[in-house]
């Protein structure tokens, strides 16, 4: 199964083995920050499924920066090692799925109580701690987890991209629906 993850991530990540983790001698799909961008895609497509955090302005701000954040990390204008690598990766899926996010979330409205943006927060901020950890000191078990957390992450994110495709036809079809007939010259 890892090699078949393998050859999908060579389309999409250089996979360093100097930028690689390899928890329990078993390498990663793909290098630290794409590690850190999968898996922090997949536990935000998550969290705003299940937390369904209120996009306003200031989380928008927020998540905004996030994105922008990358620009130093991604350029090396900032020395960096795997965990500042994994923790910048990150914050951009967080980012990323939380833009890809703000299109479905008016179809996503349900009247239950929610924990909070807190709670999202939180589980942000122990993802940044948590994944370089389990990547730097985890054995077998933590590279297959991980391995399947990137995988998950990937999913979601493509997921999300279609999804937003499809509203955006969508949308374009009311659109084009609308308008009035053309009449064609005599």
């Amino acid at each position: 199964m890892l090699d078949v993850l393998y050859q999908l991530f060579a389309a999409v990540c250089g996979q360093n083995p100097g930028h690689t983790w390899a928890p329990g001698g078993i390498w990663l799909p793909c290098c630290q920050r794409c590690t850190g961008l999968y898996v922090g895609a997949g536990v935000a497509a998550l969290l705003h499924v299940w937390l369904r955090p209120r996009l306003t302005n200031r989380f928008l701000e927020i998540h905004g920066a996030f994105l922008m954040a990358m620009a130093p990390f991604g350029f090396h204008w900032v020395a960096q090692g795997p965990a500042l690598r994994t923790a910048s990766g990150a914050l951009f899926g967080f980012a990323v799925v939380t833009f890809l996010w703000l299109p479905l979330s008016s179809h996503f409205t349900f009247h239950v109580s929610r924990p909070g943006v807190w709670a999202y927060f939180l589980i942000l901020g122990g993802t940044l701690i948590l994944l370089p950890l389990a990547a730097s000191m985890g054995g077998t078990f933590a590279a297959y987890a991980l391995s399947a957390l990137v995988a998950w992450g990937a999913a979601a994110l493509f997921a999300l991209v279609a999804a937003d495709v499809i509203l955006g036809l969508r949308g374009v079809l009311c659109w084009l629906r609308r308008l009035p007939p053309s009449r064609a010259p005599a």
